[in-house]
This record gives C-alpha cells, sequence and structure tokens, in this order.
C-alpha cells in the first residue's frame, strides 16, 4: 500500500472546510502565521490547533481519490 503524508492545522469551529493543510509541518505553520496575519482585527481572526500529522494509505489513485473526496473527509 502507498501512504500520503501531511500535516493538517485544524481550526477551532465548526468550519472544517478551512482547515489548513500542507506537506510539511513547517509549511503548515507558516500558512496559519499567513492566514492569522490577513485579518486586520487580530480578534475575529481564526483560531487554528496545532498541526498534526495524517497517514492516509491507500491502494491506487482511485481509492485516494474515494478517501479524500467521502462524506465526513476520509476514513479513520
Amino acid at each position: 500500500m502507498a501512504k500520503l503524508v501531511v500535516w493538517i492545522a485544524r481550526q477551532d469551529d465548526d468550519r472544517s472546510c478551512y482547515n489548513i493543510v500542507a506537506k510539511t509541518r513547517k509549511e503548515c505553520i507558516e500558512l496559519v502565521a499567513k492566514n492569522v496575519a490577513q485579518w486586520s482585527n487580530p480578534s475575529e481572526a481564526p483560531v487554528y490547533e496545532t498541526p498534526i500529522k495524517r497517514e492516509i494509505h491507500y491502494k491506487d489513485a482511485f481509492d485516494l481519490w474515494e478517501q479524500a473526496t467521502c462524506e465526513g473527509g476520509g476514513r479513520y
């Protein structure tokens, strides 16, 4: 089985479609900082959890696509 490794910084509310996903932990942290810095009012900026490493094991490209697009954002 092949493996895809990603780092995810989840938003601290119900808007999980705005989670930040990156190839490396460093890149994920930089994207969080960049996203938060764009807000003119810091108190309105989204709050992100600490990035976590996620490994997705898949059989082929179709299996990866199915896991990435299925309801719930992937199987566990």
